[in-house]
């Protein structure tokens, strides 16, 4: 398989993740900090925008199928 030397770059920084890792949360805290050393490194920032937690909303795959159970 072609793996360009960027995809390279992202597998071996997963795999590093997930071995400094012992939970999903865990990991995420690490993706975040080397996000945020890489801006460094480079000089940018990461903006983030706050979305408001609206829990788990129906797709219409889910609502054709209760649809489809109630008929």
């Amino acid at each position: 398989m072609f793996q360009s030397e960027l995809l390279k770059e992202k597998y071996q920084v997963q795999a590093l993740l997930s071995k400094e890792s012992t939970s999903v949360h865990e990991y995420l805290l690490n993706a975040h900090r080397t996000a945020e050393e890489v801006a460094k490194l480079h000089g940018f920032r990461l903006n983030y925008v706050e979305l408001p937690n609206l829990g788990i909303q129906p797709t219409s795959a889910s609502l054709r199928s209760a649809e489809a159970a109630d008929a």
